[in-house]
């Protein structure tokens, strides 16, 4: 049975077993079901033959081939009276389909789309998982695993195994269970340990759950907005110590896991990016570091506008003076990341000129010190770029790749911008440009 408000009129669909449908005035709202595409008709005129249900505004009639002998047996004489003697208005307006998931009632691929996608992650019992995943005190990158939770499009070995029917779906990591989403976080041994050690209530670990997004709907019901943030990061290092003993055969113990969790949130300080504090902390500006004794920092930086990019780069001993630099501009069409990778080419190549063996090279580009880490792992062309980089040099040269913010780095940021204003190249030994004589003088003293 289902129930529509049609111009101010409520009507009550009724179905019997041979598929008939009809109408019939009511005085209770019904709520429509998310089971199956609804249509309605509007109107009136003539009737239509069809697999869905139909919910008529201001006419009401009977389906065709329906009987009233079969409508009285299925709903008693009384019922059925009252069904087949509803008036049919024959000079009223044309009937026309209303779709119920769209507002304007009209039929789109989008709202069809919509409606399949909600229907297949119950969007109905999860409203809550949904609004709250974005509201949670944790990373970015954490809230799209909790994201791809509620979708269950991790890449478990039972989603594998429905791409590739050869694949053996059991748990690579206690091989009792087929690896499901809610056995790889919750139900394996491996899992379940590290839940335990946090001392999670054993009435939020116990359970059967089909699905994952139901388990952590029902611990969100128990938690407050941080104790699910540090929840949902323990689930993502659960995760992530899966992904390891499967990939580098490498595996940590629950206590590892755990403290790995709680040393995220401590580290990055997340109730402070989403949220201000309560007393606000003075702003205190930092300067640049001055090197270890024997060693040359370099700070470099780039910029790219339209199809050109600069390059600043200066070098500094262990007591602030300027050993060197460079600042130049190329008609390269280039994205940040490659411009930064250039910088960083002139600042070793400067390095090599020089014989400085012991180099400190910093920057503020993030997404590139990453990669300097990490270059053996890297795998993209600019990671291949930076291996074929740092192999082009000998042994006896020592690298060492420091991020530092934009406030660290403004001398190289200055050469960088006189450079593109000014439009040429310059090298330079002790001799630096005046345009970065107050920001040299600065951080020597600091």
């Amino acid at each position: 049975m289902g129930q529509g408000s049609f111009g101010g009129s409520m009507w009550r669909c009724l179905g019997d077993k041979c598929g008939g449908w009809f109408a019939v005035e009511t005085r209770f709202v019904l709520r429509v079901s998310l089971e199956r595409p609804v249509f309605c008709m509007r109107g009136s005129g003539g009737m239509w033959e069809t697999a869905e249900r139909f919910i008529f505004g201001r006419r009401i009639g009977v389906l065709k081939g329906s009987r009233e002998e079969r409508v009285r047996e299925i709903y008693g004489d009384y019922m059925g009276d009252q069904i087949c003697k509803i008036p049919i208005i024959h000079n009223g307006p044309d009937d026309h389909r209303i779709w119920f998931h769209n507002p304007l009632g009209s039929y789109s691929t989008k709202s069809a789309y919509s409606w399949m996608t909600l229907k297949h992650v119950g969007f109905g019992p999860h409203r809550a998982f949904w609004r709250l995943i974005w509201k949670l005190y944790t990373l970015p990158k954490i809230k799209v695993f909790c994201w791809r939770i509620g979708h269950d499009i991790l890449p478990t070995y039972e989603n594998i195994s429905k791409i590739r029917r050869d694949l053996n779906c059991m748990c690579p990591c206690c091989g009792i269970e087929k690896e499901t989403l809610i056995h790889a976080l919750k139900d394996c041994p491996r899992a379940r340990a590290v839940l335990i050690y946090g001392g999670l209530d054993n009435a939020l670990v116990e359970g059967n759950y089909r699905r994952c997004v139901d388990w952590v709907e029902d611990v969100a019901r128990s938690l407050d907005n941080k104790a699910l943030s540090d929840f949902v990061t323990v689930l993502w290092n659960i995760w992530n110590n899966r992904n390891n003993k499967l990939f580098r055969n490498k595996e940590d113990n629950e206590k590892v896991i755990w403290d790995r969790a709680a040393l995220l949130n401590r580290d990055f300080r997340i109730f402070n990016f989403v949220e201000k504090p309560m007393i606000p902390k003075p702003v205190v500006e930092r300067g640049w570091q001055k090197p270890d004794v024997g060693v040359v920092k370099i700070n470099f930086d780039a910029a790219v506008v339209g199809r050109k990019m600069s390059f600043g780069l200066v070098a500094r001993d262990h007591d602030g003076f300027v050993l060197g630099g460079r600042a130049g501009v190329l008609e390269i069409n280039t994205g940040a990341e490659w411009a930064e990778l250039w910088a960083l080419a002139e600042s070793m190549e400067l390095a090599r000129e020089k014989r400085w063996l012991k180099l400190e090279l910093e920057s503020d580009c993030a997404n590139l010190v990453n990669r300097l880490k990490s270059a053996s792992v890297d795998f993209s062309t600019l990671g291949f770029r930076i291996r074929q980089l740092l192999n082009s040099f000998e042994p006896c040269f020592v690298f060492n790749f420091v991020w530092t913010p934009r406030c660290c780095n403004k001398a190289a940021d200055q050469l960088c911008k006189w450079a593109f204003k000014n439009n040429f190249s310059k090298a330079f030994d002790m001799d630096y440009p005046t345009e970065i004589h107050d920001v040299i003088l600065r951080d020597a003293i600091n």
